[in-house]
């Protein structure tokens, strides 16, 4: 037990011993900053203000006649032996009425096959499926 004691004043001692730093915590942690000596600057001479724009939206009537169309006609086709891809498309304007047929190459075999025409009465289409 005089073993145990002996080492704790040899202990306290050393602690006591070593070299102590004379460190005071600052009060507060942050200063308060100091006043300003200098007046705000003023950038612009008068203050911008952005004006509100398109406020009406510009409504166009649709012309009371279809507009005329120009005569074409077009086709195209892809067959890629490497992915199996299979489609096409054809389509002509007699400047009046839009027709055409495309072929789509479906994934369970079959050809979707859509034909089309537009009279200027709306998109019209017979859709079928070839084997």
């Amino acid at each position: 037990m005089a073993l145990k004691i002996t080492v704790c004043v040899l202990l306290v001692g050393v602690a006591l011993g070593l070299p102590q730093y004379n460190y005071d915590p600052p009060q507060t942690l942050y200063e308060t900053p100091a006043e300003s000596v200098q007046e705000p600057v003023q950038l612009y001479e008068t203050p911008i203000v952005a004006q509100p724009q398109n406020i009406d939206p510009v409504v166009v009537a649709p012309p009371s006649e279809p507009m005329p169309q120009m005569p074409y006609e077009f086709d195209f086709g892809v067959a890629d032996e490497e992915s199996g891809n299979q489609f096409s498309h054809v389509e002509n304007n007699d400047g009046q009425v839009t027709r055409g047929e495309y072929r789509v190459l479906l994934p369970d075999g079959r050809t979707q096959v859509v034909k089309f025409f537009d009279d200027g009465n709306g998109f019209n289409a017979e859709v079928t499926y070839e084997k």
